[in-house]
């Protein structure tokens, strides 16, 4: 017969076991969490914080709608940005801030197509400020 330490060993571990098992069963199980709801219960539509509808839904912008302006938006140049004229870019065009090829063309009055063939080394993609352009004539 083992001895007696041997058996509340056993039946402790046991009794841990099972303690641990039916632990784990109750979470299984879920619960509400103290929350007081009871499950598969909906929320309330009413009682869901939403936000306000417009009263009338705002214009609609389109990227062709919107043209680039040089300086503040109001046609001003900015700090260190020469006002040009379309049209009358010279033979040379200093890249300025928010320029972008369709931009410096209708500024000079060119295709963009020309501004680019007159610049085969510069990429329509990566132009930097300060940067100086052929304008075709």
């Amino acid at each position: 017969m083992p001895p007696i330490a041997v058996m509340v060993s056993r039946k402790l571990s046991l009794f841990l076991l099972l303690g641990f098992a039916a632990i784990a069963l109750l979470a299984a199980c879920g619960g509400d969490g103290g929350r007081g709801t009871a499950r598969g219960q909906l929320t309330d539509p009413g009682t869901v914080p939403t936000a306000t509808p417009w009263d009338e839904p705002p214009p609609i912008t389109f990227p062709e709608d919107i043209t680039a302006t040089p300086g503040g938006g109001d046609g001003t140049p900015a700090a260190g940005q020469t006002p040009v004229i379309p049209g009358q870019c010279g033979d040379k065009y200093t890249v300025q801030a928010g320029d972008f090829p369709g931009s410096i063309a209708e500024k000079c009055g060119v295709d963009v197509q020309d501004l680019l063939e007159a610049n085969p080394d510069v990429k329509p993609t990566d132009l930097h400020i300060g940067d100086v352009l052929n304008i075709p004539q």
